[in-house]
């Protein structure tokens, strides 16, 4: 097929899973976790956001390492170095400045008026006041909240970046090969695709019994990282795509019931906790490790199906697929400021979710576009159009090097 071809489906699952994170965020306010904002509960919520954990983060990162196949093909390691730099860093400082201190000032809004690190006051004279403090703002007041994702896929790009260049090289190409003639042997093999990855996640916190919160960044970081990197061996290596395609079914299935699984030892080990304690932590690696589970088996099954019914152009996602980093960036501000008003009117709680959840996206919708429209915010969101628009996922289905 054409090289220059655009593998349509993959940028789908980017706008699926920044819309996921919308979705995600907009019930926030109404589950039993703490957040910046909050209503009245809607108990299904917290279920529901619990199962979206499951892939929203997981199918970003694998998608994310998909991508990054095209990157390097466009650019040499030290080109792509700088490129990552320009779409994840200078969004990221642009974010933590501009857009999550409106994050800040509503937690403390709505903080109770006893709490001393409430208040009231202009947005303005926040930003004068507590935010900017005494100069030391830049220690304490620079907070990443959701956009730590890009600081983390900043990291995990360099520190992947040897890996990728292995695998692209004869030797490496000659491993996947290999690894590709021997998955296709025996049908069953495709599945430690699946138990690898979530095996080596369960390892990584085995031995941080007195440090359960290392433990856990462990696990989720870890895992986001072979995700990443599994991302870009199938997509370098088209091939071993096929034997995933051959079993979307089964993958759909073990992966509904899998988070089945994971949801009820959720509410009945854990009694929806997930706060990690040292006491706590044998039960939470099953719970990652059901989780890592169901998260491959979800993201292989979304992978076949959107590969069978969604790989064909739309004059929608063409113009969409260029909204997702403006939109990743400022969709939890929104969600932020809107509810701190929606919150307030008196509406049965669940119109209050419906009205969140549209009026977000709406807005999110509009701010992504209006991104777009100047050379300099396109700059600072990460969007770098090049002649004809090849941002994203950019080259045909067999993305060989």
């Amino acid at each position: 097929m054409s090289s220059d071809k655009r593998i349509h489906y993959l940028d789908w699952l980017r706008l699926l899973a920044v819309f996921l994170g919308l979705v995600f965020h907009a019930g926030r306010p109404f589950d039993s976790w703490p957040w910046i904002i909050k209503g009245p509960e809607i108990g299904w919520l917290t279920y529901f956001n619990e199962a979206l954990t499951t892939v929203r983060l997981p199918l970003l990162f694998f998608v994310s390492g998909a991508a990054t196949v095209f990157a390097l093909r466009r650019a040499s390691a030290f080109g792509y170095s700088v490129d990552r730099f320009k779409r994840l860093i200078i969004p990221l400082a642009m974010g933590v400045l501009l857009i999550v201190p409106p994050q800040q000032y509503i937690r403390r809004l709505s903080l109770d008026s006893s709490n001393p690190q409430h208040f009231e006051g202009s947005y303005g004279q926040f930003l004068i006041g507590p935010w900017w403090g005494d100069g030391s703002f830049l220690f304490f007041n620079l907070h990443t909240e959701h956009l730590w994702f890009l600081l983390y896929l900043f990291y995990f790009s360099l520190l992947a970046l040897p890996v990728f260049l292995y695998l692209r090289s004869p030797l490496g190409l000659g491993f996947l090969a290999r690894l590709e003639t021997w998955l296709q042997a025996a049908p069953w093999r495709v599945w430690l695709l699946v138990i690898t990855p979530a095996a080596l996640g369960a390892l990584l916190p085995l031995s941080l019994g007195s440090h359960p919160g290392l433990a856990e960044d462990l696990a989720n970081l870890g895992f986001y990282f072979e995700l990443f990197v599994l991302g870009f061996a199938l997509y370098l290596r088209p091939g071993l795509l096929q034997a995933i395609f051959g079993q979307r079914r089964q993958f759909l299935l073990a992966g509904l019931g899998l988070v089945l699984l994971k949801a009820s030892f959720y509410s009945s080990v854990l009694h929806r906790n997930l706060f990690v304690s040292s006491e706590l932590l044998p039960y939470h690696e099953i719970y990652w490790s059901l989780r890592d589970l169901a998260a491959l088996s979800l993201i292989f099954a979304i992978l076949a199906y959107a590969h069978r019914f969604l790989n064909k152009p739309s004059g929608f996602l063409d113009r969409a697929r260029h909204w997702v980093y403006p939109f990743y960036i400022w969709h939890q501000t929104v969600i932020v400021v809107l509810g701190y008003f929606v919150l307030k009117l008196a509406l049965p709680v669940g119109w209050l979710y419906v009205l969140l959840l549209t009026s977000s996206l709406v807005v999110t919708v509009l701010l992504s576009e209006l991104v777009q429209h100047s050379a300099v915010s396109r700059f600072l969101f990460g969007i770098h159009r090049q002649g004809k628009p090849k941002t994203g996922i950019a080259t045909g289905d067999t993305p060989q090097a």
